[in-house]
């Protein structure tokens, strides 16, 4: 599978904000996106985000009526020094899955000053309906009665197939992936000789992006599948040189670059701590290493961040 290959896959989780205001015509209203200045406890802003999202958990979780639940509402807020994502948690009554999914975050270090985030007046995430699911079939997905589903959604009819899910969970996969205990490292041992981000390019002498890590290893050695997965490329692929790339659960990829032996084939399933290749210096190198990257869908996601 090739990079335009996964870029063209849908996010069903972690889509962003904007999808859920995209305008298919009429005048039909819109959740509002209001502005919160401080999230600490004195603010009056901040009591009635709290109030609201206590008041929506109470109503969906005793099988109370619908039309008790406040209107769906997001909360901008721009980070400040001394912020953290689970700063902002506490003091906002969320949980890890509404931020994550509302905001598309791939890891609480995401969270940086200056930096808009969105906190919506309820608990839940944002999800993207598939082609041919119903609002139904979600509801029986994620156990959320029909009804709260529709009335918290119901000012986003016809505006495309994402909608709003009160006090659903991503799975505990999503979640770990997310708390960065979900990836093990692909090597036993090796040492990182370039880091994730901007960088000078060795060949080139420009600045470009980085998008995984390098860790300088011995020829030979041992390279092991991240996490569970599919493979589902095997071969040369320019710069990378022998490159393996696996699949897994949410629409991660695993790549393993580099490489002067592959010891799967596209298809396989493979277990964390696998053997699935040995290292090398095929391709674009300057040296034996194995370049390593994670992405979310098409977009790369910084390797440290996520191993266990």
């Amino acid at each position: 599978m090739h990079e335009y290959s996964i870029r063209k896959r849908l996010l069903l989780l972690a889509v962003s904000l904007p999808a859920l205001f995209s305008m298919s015509g009429g005048a039909m209203a819109s959740p509002r996106i209001k502005t919160i200045d401080s999230i600490y406890f004195g603010d009056e802003t901040l009591k009635s985000l709290r109030d609201e999202v206590r008041q929506s958990i109470y109503i969906v979780k005793s099988g109370r009526d619908p039309e008790s639940l406040p209107p769906l509402n997001f909360y901008r807020y721009r980070v400040k020094k001394g912020d953290t994502f689970w700063t902002i948690l506490a003091r906002t009554s969320q949980n890890i899955d509404t931020l994550m999914t509302v905001n598309s975050f791939s890891s609480p270090g995401q969270v940086e000053v200056g930096r808009d985030i969105y906190i919506p007046n309820m608990r839940g995430i944002i999800y993207r309906l598939k082609d041919d699911e119903s609002i139904a079939a979600a509801a029986r997905t994620f156990q959320i009665n029909e009804k709260y589903i529709e009335k918290v959604n119901t000012p986003l009819k016809n505006r495309g197939r994402h909608i709003f899910i009160p006090c659903a969970s991503v799975s505990a996969i999503e979640r770990s992936m997310f708390l960065g205990t979900g990836f093990t490292h692909p090597l036993r041992s090796g040492t990182l000789t370039s880091g994730f981000g901007t960088r000078k390019d060795p060949f080139s002498d420009t600045i470009q992006f980085h998008r995984g890590i390098d860790i300088g290893c011995p020829r030979g050695s041992h390279v092991h599948a991240a996490r569970d997965g599919k493979v589902v490329f095997t071969g040369y692929q320019g710069g990378y040189g022998l490159l393996v790339i696996l699949q897994h659960a949410h629409d991660y990829y695993t790549y393993y670059g580099h490489l002067s032996r592959i010891l799967v084939r596209s298809g396989d399933s493979v277990n964390m701590r696998d053997p699935i290749a040995l290292s090398g210096n095929t391709g674009r190198t300057t040296g034996p290493h194995l370049h390593f990257e994670v992405r979310k869908g098409g977009t790369a996601v910084n390797p440290g961040i996520l191993f266990k």
